[in-house]
């Protein structure tokens, strides 16, 4: 055997074990989060005075605890990653998507806010959030509103946290036309 054939046997051996070592990290990189994040209506229709009250939550579906965020922060979509924990998607019956038009600068999450989350159990929101306290939510009809969650706090405090982008299932809601 030629010193070239022996030199490209050992580059395509090195090779095929590079490949076989990335494809393995990225099988266990995208083997899909086991958090799941919910958006929860208390009912699907409201009259045009009424808070339209979400609960969020995330559930752990996988077999290790893990540390979670559940302050649930609210904010716009253009606010910088360390101003929110959550933003809405909101499209409205006419299919416009609506921006969120009320919200406020935070700061660091309490520690309390964050939680070992045990393989199958859940965190909820600790108190309902209202969807007018953040959208201009005003013509009759179907909305359809999706939650994304990313988690960017903990390290500052030591802690190993979630920080996967969840986004929950679509949910509608009606706005019904009380006027006649």
């Amino acid at each position: 055997m030629t010193r070239e054939n022996m030199f490209l046997r050992r580059f395509k051996v090195a090779m095929l074990i590079v490949v076989l070592v990335l494809v393995s990290g990225k099988a266990v990189f995208c083997a899909g989060s086991q958090v799941k994040f919910n958006l929860i209506l208390e009912k699907a229709e409201y009259s045009a005075s009424e808070p339209i009250n979400v609960i969020l939550s995330l559930k752990n579906l996988g077999a290790s605890p893990m540390m979670v965020n559940q302050r649930f922060y609210i904010s716009s979509r253009e606010a910088a990653k360390n101003q929110k924990e959550v933003y809405f998607d909101l499209i409205s019956p006419s299919g416009v998507k609506l921006p969120c038009v009320h919200f406020y600068e935070t700061g660091y999450p309490k520690t309390e806010y964050f939680k070992l989350l045990e393989p199958d159990k859940e965190v909820k929101s600790e108190y309902p959030r209202n969807l007018k306290g953040f959208f201009e939510i005003t013509e009759p009809g179907t909305y359809t509103v999706t939650a994304v969650y990313q988690n960017v706090f903990g390290a500052e405090i030591g802690l190993d946290t979630f920080q996967e982008q969840l986004v929950s299932e679509p949910v509608k809601f009606t706005i019904v036309n009380t006027k006649k």
